[in-house]
């Protein structure tokens, strides 16, 4: 997705202070970010648990990630201002938002990469959410790769702030669908995997509660 150059270097200058202040204020751990690919389209896809969570997989990351957001953030004053040059791309939820899906196929296509919340909405609860079939059409739509994401800690940023509680965002290995490999209607497989996806990190949120806080990060 091509962009003016002011609007580039506004969303790099937020990056890096968004950066330093996840490093100083929240001591934020990157782990697993070998597994990352460096360039090409790809889908970063992760739970979701607070406003905040975008933020910390995109300077985690250390690529330009474009965001999947609900349209209704964008009718909030001065909101859509930062929105549109945060990479944030607007979704109608009510309903099959082919424009929103041309969009993100637009990004992954020419190199970009998508991050997306699978269960489809914010979930504070100690278990996932069923995820939602979009995440899987977008797969099986573009062919491209999915990063699954677990991010941690920032349920109570308070706590955080406090010293109590670190943000962990973890990233797990870049995983290829072959659509010659699913059979049946194509809802059916957008389910699959989508639901695949969310085994994928609900894995990784294992990983980190069996490894505990003895386990050294992997940190960029």
């Amino acid at each position: 997705m091509r962009r003016s150059g002011h609007i580039l270097t506004f969303y790099r200058v937020c990056w890096w202070i968004v950066f330093g202040l996840s490093k100083l204020l929240f001591r934020l751990r990157i782990e697993g970010s070998w597994r990352i690919p460096p360039k090409g389209g790809a889908i970063f896809a992760s739970n979701h648990v607070s406003y905040v969570d975008p933020a910390f997989i995109g300077v985690a990351a250390f690529r330009e990630l474009f965001y999947v957001t609900k349209r209704e953030s964008f009718a909030i004053p001065g909101l859509a201002w930062l929105l549109t040059r945060w990479n944030a791309i607007p979704i109608d939820r009510s309903r099959g938002d082919r424009g929103a899906l041309q969009a993100y196929e637009k990004v992954l296509v020419d190199g970009g990469a998508i991050f997306i919340a699978p269960e489809g909405t914010r979930n504070k609860r100690a278990e996932f959410l069923e995820p939602k079939p979009g995440a899987g059409m977008l797969v099986y739509r573009t062919g491209a790769p999915v990063v699954p994401v677990y991010v941690g800690g920032t349920l109570s940023i308070m706590k955080c702030l406090l010293g109590q509680e670190t943000v962990t965002v973890r990233f797990g290995d870049p995983i290829f669908y072959n659509r010659s490999h699913f059979e049946g209607k194509k809802r059916d497989i957008y389910r699959a995997i989508s639901g695949d996806i969310m085994a994928r990190i609900q894995n990784l949120k294992q990983d980190r509660l069996n490894a505990g806080a003895a386990s050294p990060p992997s940190s960029l």
